[in-house]
Order: structure tokens, then sequence, then C-alpha cells
């Protein structure tokens, strides 16, 4: 007779055996569900180029925005924590594209732990630090809780930035010798990397990388042919590539057709002013200033070879930081010395300041897009820093943009600026970018001043307020 067990007995069985001994299948909890934050009533300006939107919802889960828009468009999950913000603005973190963050020899971590703080507590979420030594940076931006999120570029100059003829040059202490501009930056604590027009440009790019780098400047004394290899390189790794405007001996056109990502500093385009003969001749910073002192001024700046190359830079995609502000402080300085001496530093600081202004307007009237970089520095006293805020209202007062477009460079454009993986998750709210967030108290995009009405920034789903920042208190 055949025997067929019935299912109650099968189940006793597997009992029995269980109780037997047998192994047991191992519960696992579940994963805890990560707590939401919903930001009700707020006006909403994502970033993204659309309009803003009242009494919007933002829902925030993690480090990473879950729906941002409309009422209806976006529910408030079941156990969020509300926060009633009706009457108030919300805009992404901002971004400054370009910072220079550690000086070994006037800072501190310490001093650093402050002025990321205070760039935190400015609505400043994120930032790329342009001149530095990558490793050394980040590991001490690891230890600091308070911080914008911070991304390094790693510098690159040709043989003449090491190894320069030895003059004098006669400043403003006197004549003394000048020492090759490379020690100074290690000096500082920076390290930039030597790049021959034979080397292997995948080694440096490698060394890049190692060192932490999302991306590399190419600072100075690069021909047009190894800006050319560097770039290409770089862009087969995923690294964004930027460099300075300045003749190197290279111009903003020719880093332009090598394929760059951006430039900095509007002043710099003085270089097309000059034949590659001339540029070749600027290896020193006195020549480089002597000869802006001489050529920059704001009718320069409308000079058919310089318009072609910002048609140029808009055409194919090219990058602009003017760090406009920057140039400001340093006029600043001059203007408040009790006792004057003329020198070429005062003629060239001048001379740069009324001949990046025009420049930028040009630019704008291009169509070339513009990144809202400070050239900000961590050191010194806080007065004599540029910043971002001050940096958008001369895009607005100076340059003629709008609150909302002065806005866009230090939002969405920013983050195409910084490029890469990094860029494609900051600078605007929408679903899986990271939760970087500006509540104001004001309206930003009626006048850019508002931003200074920040009540609350959010990085990464973690909420910081701006005394708490300033006090050191750093709490939630």
């Amino acid at each position: 007779m055949r025997f067929s067990a019935s299912p109650a007995l099968v189940g006793l069985v597997g009992l029995a055996t269980a109780a037997c001994g047998a192994p047991r299948t191992k519960l696992v909890a579940p994963p805890p569900i990560s707590p939401s934050t919903a930001i009700v009533g707020a006006t909403l300006w994502d970033g993204t180029g659309g309009a803003p939107v009242a009494n919007a919802v933002t829902v925030v889960r993690g480090d990473r925005v879950l729906c941002a828009g409309a009422a209806g468009e976006c529910a408030v999950p079941q156990g969020a924590r509300v926060i009633d913000a009706k009457g108030e603005y919300l805009i992404p973190g901002l971004i400054d594209s370009h910072v220079h963050l550690l000086f070994l020899q006037n800072g501190s971590a310490e001093d650093l732990g402050l002025d990321l703080r205070d760039l935190l507590a400015q609505g400043i979420t994120t930032v790329r630090d342009m001149g530095t030594n990558p490793a050394a940076l980040l590991a001490r931006i690891a230890g600091l809780e308070a911080s914008p999120r911070v991304y390094a570029m790693q510098l690159v100059a040709g043989r003449r930035f090491f190894y320069p003829a030895m003059r004098p040059v006669r400043s403003e202490r006197g004549v003394e010798i000048r020492q090759a501009p490379a020690l100074t930056m290690q000096w500082l604590g920076w390290t930039p990397i030597l790049f021959d027009r034979d080397d292997d440009p995948d080694s440096v790019i490698a060394q890049a990388s190692r060192a932490g780098a999302m991306g590399v400047k190419l600072y100075a004394q690069l021909d047009s042919v190894s800006i050319r290899r560097l770039t290409a390189s770089a862009h087969r790794a995923g690294m964004p590539v930027w460099g300075h405007a300045w003749p190197q001996p290279a111009n903003v056109g020719e880093q332009t057709r090598a394929g760059m990502d951006g430039v900095v500093h509007a002043a710099g385009l003085v270089g097309e002013l000059l034949t590659p003969d001339e540029r070749d001749t600027l290896v020193n910073d006195g020549a480089l200033q002597t000869t802006t002192a001489r050529i920059a001024t704001a009718e320069a700046a409308d000079d058919p070879r310089i318009l072609a190359t910002l048609d140029s830079m808009a055409l194919h995609g090219v990058m602009f930081e003017p760090t406009l502000d920057a140039t400001r402080h340093s006029v600043a300085t001059y203007d408040a010395r009790v006792r004057h001496v003329p020198s070429i530093q005062e003629a060239y600081v001048r001379a740069a300041a009324a001949f990046g202004m025009e420049v930028t307007r040009q630019a704008v009237k291009r169509g070339v897009r513009i990144s809202a970089g400070t050239d900000h520095v961590a050191y010194g006293p806080v007065g004599d820093r540029a910043s971002l805020l001050d940096e958008l209202r001369l895009y607005v007062d100076s340059i003629g943009l709008s609150p909302t477009a002065a806005l866009l460079t230090a939002t969405r454009d920013a983050a195409r600026a910084i490029g890469g993986v990094p860029g494609r998750q900051v600078g605007t709210i929408v679903a899986g970018h990271y939760a970087d967030l500006v509540l104001t108290s004001k309206n930003p995009l009626e006048s850019i001043d508002n931003l200074e009405t920040v009540e609350w920034v959010m990085r990464g789903g973690r909420i910081w307020r701006p005394g708490q920042l300033r006090s050191g208190i750093a709490m939630r």
C-alpha cells in the first residue's frame, strides 16, 4: 500500500525536525525606512530655468530629493517630518565654482573649518577648489562635519612654471629676485604637476585621479599642443578640464579649440590681443602685469579678436568664470591706502578691473555661459575675501543680469561647470539630486540682496541654521 502524507502531517514532521536540531532559517530584520522631511508651503524655485511654484511641496528622504513640485504633485509621506515654510522661498543650495581653501603658511585645520562653516551659513552647499593639494585638502575636509561639498581640481603647468629664468623684478619693495612660481605654490601646500610637451598625458591624469582630484586645471606655460593632449586624456577619463584665461602661452581661443570645458579670470582675455611670439615672452608675473596694465582697457575689450573668441566659446560651450569680485577687492585695497605710491601692481589691478568688467558684459551678450566662481580664499581678514553674494551683485548691478539669471550662474550653470558625476547631482531641486536646499525669508528672484535672509541651509538632508554655524555650535 502506498502511503501519501497529508499536508498537516508534513508540517508536523517539519516542526519535529526543527525541534531535533536541524538548521533554522535565519530571520533578517527589514532595513529601516529612511525618514522623510517635507517642506510645505514655500515658493519653490528649482534652478532648472522654470518658473517658481507657489505653495509647493518638497520631499526629502535621506540625502536625496524624493519629489519637488506643486502641492498636488508631491504627496507628503506618512510619518514625515513636516516643515511649514509658508511665505518663504526655497532655492537650490548655492555653488561657488572657484575657491582656494588650503593655505598652509597662514591657515590651519581650525581656520579652514571656520571658513567652511561661514560658507555654508551663506547658503553655499558646494565649492570647487581650483588650486590645492587634493589629497591633503580632502583629508582635512573629511574630519569636518559642517561644510559644503568640496571638489578639488589638480593643477598642471609647463616646465617654465617650475624652472623660469631667474631675473630681478621691480616691486613696491624695490628690486627683488623672484623665485619659481611652482615653489611658491608648494610652500602654500599646493602640488602642481609638471608636464612637458613630450610627456605622457595619461600618466598625469592618472596621478591627478589618485590624488582625489575630480578634474584638472591647466595653469600656466602650456602651449596649445600640450593643452590639446591633456584635455583629450582627461576627457577619456571622464574628468573636466579648465584653465587660466591669461597667456600660457596658449590664449583662450586656442584653449577653446583644444576642447577645454571652461576658463577663469576675465582679465586674462588680454592674451587675445597679443601675437603668439608676444605671449611666449610672458614667462613671469611681472611681465604679464606690465603688459596687461599697458593694453587692457575697457575699449580694448571690444576688439574684434576678443569678440571672435567669445563667439567661439559660446559656439563650443566653453564656460567662463569672470571672478569680478576678487578684482574689485584688489582695487578697494589700493583705494583705501593713506599713502599712495604708484606701482605696476596697482596699474595692473585697475586695468584688469575695467577690462574684465567689459569682457564679461560682451560674453553675456554673446551667449557665453557664466559660472559664479569667486576666487575666494580661506585665510586673511574675512572682509578681504571675495564672496559669492558680492559676485552675484556685480552680475546684476554692473553686468545687467536679472536676479534669476544671476542665480542660475550659482546653481544650474555652476553645477555644469563642475561637471562629471558630481555636477550631475547638485545645482537643481529635482528628484534624485542631493537634498541641498536653502530657505530664505525674502524672494531672491526679486532682489539678489535677499540672499542675505537665509533661514536655514540643508546639505544632504541635514538642516543647519546660520547662527549655529557661525557661533560654532553647528548643531541641527
